[in-house]
């Protein structure tokens, strides 16, 4: 320090605290303090400043400075990085004042909660950090972007973000299930995510969905918090239906619609591939249906009220004739009778489930024609196991709709991360993402 202006400047030092948000008063700027130097190969903004003050204790010993008990010695330099100023690396060259104790003959240095014991990162850029790991940013880019590590990142992300506390007396009423591709770290192949139906926000994250790691967790819960949930969405996954009777006894079962919906529309599809590999690849005729049973598939797949009767537009492998698309329609279904006898039921199966008629959908499911296909037979019939929660569905408005936009995110943070190496680090950071993680 011998080399280097000590004399403190108070105009610069009011400035540059007001500046960094320094609110420690022993912590003061020399005259001149900036100055351009090349740290790890960039140019970088570096502040000198000094921190001194007469300490009240020795931290060891506990021992009060009284007299000269506690003595100054000379004062050591450290690096300390700060937020960036307009894209330049910004470092603050503080030195620290050395103290000597007479009691237990041990040296410490001066302390500032600017800056954290044993660290060379400022405070304000940890929180700078820690701000910017709750957007959809990857951890490298924020990195590079304060001109951290990664790893430093990562160490932000676990000691400012704490988790939220677990509450065995509380429970959502209404929750929310699903599953979600995790991390290889993971013991089971897929991740379980709960949230609450009526806000929409998660309420926690599992690294498993097997039943026995399912039981095991919501029984931490007190049994009067499980009897309070009254309402359980989820898809046609039979093993969550096993636990959640035996955890909520209570809760009833809703399957969500657009699993109901999905099951039908899968079963049909198929059927139609079916029909195109049936078609003879020699005969010319065939050939042309299976191209136009190919291209225009979602034509069989949309609702009937949604096919247009009046309006005549252009249709490729239809001799650009001008029809209509439910003349389109007829020609399809005119190849095979299975699928069209198929595709009236899927239609009469929409129309009642769409108008929420849980009777007439399964009075239509009771009551199949005799020659249907197989595979679409087998598809519907397998629904009434599922009767009473989709009842359920029907008859409530809950349903996966906010879980699925949850889902939809964690894809675009791992996308964004290009992927996470631990389950821990993805929890963390979709829970900080909803603010569901308290700053610490």
């Amino acid at each position: 320090m011998s080399k280097i202006n000590r004399k403190k400047d108070e105009k610069a030092s009011k400035l540059l605290r007001n500046l960094f948000n320094i609110e420690d008063s022993n912590l003061y700027f020399v005259e001149d303090p900036l100055s351009k130097e090349i740290i790890s190969g960039k140019q970088a903004n570096v502040f000198t400043g000094v921190l001194t003050y007469t300490p009240s204790y020795c931290p060891t010993c506990k021992c009060a400075n009284k007299g000269q008990s506690i003595t100054r010695h000379a004062y050591y330099e450290s690096l300390i990085q700060l937020i960036p100023y307009q894209e330049v690396p910004t470092y603050l060259r503080l030195f620290k004042q050395r103290f000597r104790c007479k009691h237990c003959a041990t040296t410490f240095s001066a302390q500032t909660s600017y800056i954290q014991e044993n660290c060379y990162i400022s405070q304000p850029l940890k929180f700078a950090i820690a701000l910017d790991l709750k957007r959809k940013i990857s951890m490298k880019d924020i990195g590079e972007r304060y001109f951290v590590s990664a790893k430093t990142v990562e160490r932000i992300l676990e000691t400012f973000h704490r988790e939220p506390r677990f509450n065995p007396h509380y429970l959502p009423r209404h929750l929310l299930i699903d599953e979600f591709k995790g991390t290889k770290d993971c013991e089971g192949a897929m991740c379980f995510i709960v949230s609450d139906a009526d806000t929409g926000k998660i309420f926690d994250i599992l690294s498993d969905r097997r039943t026995v790691r399912l039981r095991a967790y919501f029984q931490r819960f007190t049994l009067k918090a499980r009897k309070k949930v009254t309402h359980i969405v989820m898809d046609m996954n039979a093993s969550y239906g096993i636990f959640v009777k035996e955890v909520f006894p209570c809760a009833k079962i809703s399957i969500d619609r657009f699993h109901v919906i999905q099951q039908l529309t899968r079963a049909l599809n198929k059927q139609r591939i079916q029909v195109m590999n049936q078609l003879k690849k020699g005969d010319a005729t065939a050939q042309k249906d299976y191209r136009k049973l190919k291209k225009y598939w979602r034509v069989i797949l949309k609702k009937h009220k949604y096919i247009h009767y009046s309006t005549l537009k252009q249709f490729p492998l239809f001799r650009n004739k001008y029809v209509t698309e439910s003349e389109v329609l007829d020609h399809l279904l005119a190849v095979d009778a299975d699928l069209k006898k198929s595709y009236d039921l899927y239609q009469e199966l929409l129309e009642t489930f769409e108008n929420k008629d849980y009777k007439g959908f399964f009075a239509c499911i009771d009551q199949l024609p005799a020659q249907l296909n197989k595979g679409f037979k087998k598809a519907v019939l397998s629904l009434r196991k599922h009767r009473k929660a989709i009842c359920h569905a029907l008859m409530y408005s809950y349903s996966n709709g906010k879980l699925e936009g949850k889902n939809n995110l964690i894809k675009v943070i791992k996308r964004i991360a290009f992927g996470f190496r631990t389950f821990h680090h993805l929890r963390l950071r979709i829970l900080a993402q909803q603010g569901l993680c308290e700053l610490i």
